[in-house]
């Protein structure tokens, strides 16, 4: 093996490990949130915030559930029920279906995140 070929191999090594060493760095530092708002700490005081601080957490209630329980439905869809109502609340570990197969009702408590069925009811 040629020197400059030998360079080349340990100068790519090096620039790859140090970018894999960056890259876990900030992705598992305590408390970060790929998904949080960045600007939360200049702004989170300000009076504007307080007063819409409601309005702030329901928009991002309304942003997060709909997906939630879609997936919900589309588990429960592919058991082979009909979904009539899916309820969710944020930082609840169930969800809870109404569906229907073959005109008999069902209430089924899905576990949240995997989505597991935790139990089928007859209505």
């Amino acid at each position: 093996m040629s020197t400059l070929s030998l360079f080349k191999t340990i100068t790519a090594t090096g620039v790859v490990a140090s970018l894999l060493t960056i890259t876990t760095g900030c992705a598992t530092t305590p408390g970060y949130d790929a998904y949080g708002d960045m600007y939360e700490d200049i702004y989170k005081d300000s009076s504007l915030y307080k007063k819409h601080k409601k309005t702030i957490k329901s928009i991002d209630k309304d942003l997060y559930q709909p997906a939630v329980e879609q997936t919900a439905a589309n588990k429960v869809s592919s058991m082979g029920y009909r979904v009539k109502d899916v309820k969710y609340k944020k930082g609840e570990r169930v969800i809870k279906v109404k569906a229907e197969r073959s005109r008999e009702n069902y209430k089924i408590e899905l576990g949240y995140p995997n989505y597991n069925v935790l139990n089928v009811k007859k209505d």
